[in-house]
């Protein structure tokens, strides 16, 4: 069936992505203008480990739910995207404070050119999503039909 291959292979990605975010776990993460770690750091992580993970099984097992939950995560992905977008200059810190030693070579290169790389790449990894979920949208006949199949075979 039409974009039974897409799927699997995205939810495989999904899948290595869950596990990325669980061995993340305790890292920091920019929120609200600021780096926490921590409970807020954890449930940031643990929010995508969800995302990630119920994508994955949701697009793998063509569960109705899957498809729903593509639309959930693209808003939610957006969101949070949009958020990196609004707090750039905390995001510039956290990137000084990650490269510790080596930050003196990122101050000789323009941070209005460094924040720009990443609010375009922010829209861009957005914008991936939102490919995904329109993609999905035209090959929403493939969930309808696997869920008609597996009702089909249980009714029998």
């Amino acid at each position: 069936m039409k974009g039974q291959l897409t799927f699997r292979i995205a939810a495989v990605l999904f899948f290595i992505s869950a596990l990325f975010e669980l061995l993340a776990i305790t890292s920091a993460v920019p929120l609200f203008g600021a780096t926490r770690s921590g409970l807020a750091g954890i449930i940031y992580h643990l929010a995508y480990v969800a995302l990630f993970a119920g994508l994955g099984i949701g697009l793998w097992f063509t569960k109705p739910w899957g498809y729903a939950l593509v639309f959930i995560g693209t808003a939610f992905y957006t969101l949070d995207k949009a958020h990196y977008i609004v707090y750039r200059k905390s995001i510039l810190r956290e990137l000084m404070r990650r490269l510790g030693e080596y930050r003196e070579f990122l101050q000789m290169v323009d941070q209005q050119m460094i924040l720009n790389a990443l609010t375009v790449m922010a829209v861009a990894f957005a914008a991936c999503w939102w490919g995904f979920a329109i993609y999905t949208y035209y090959r929403r006949d493939y969930f309808r039909s696997q869920a008609e199949k597996s009702e089909g075979f249980a009714k029998e």
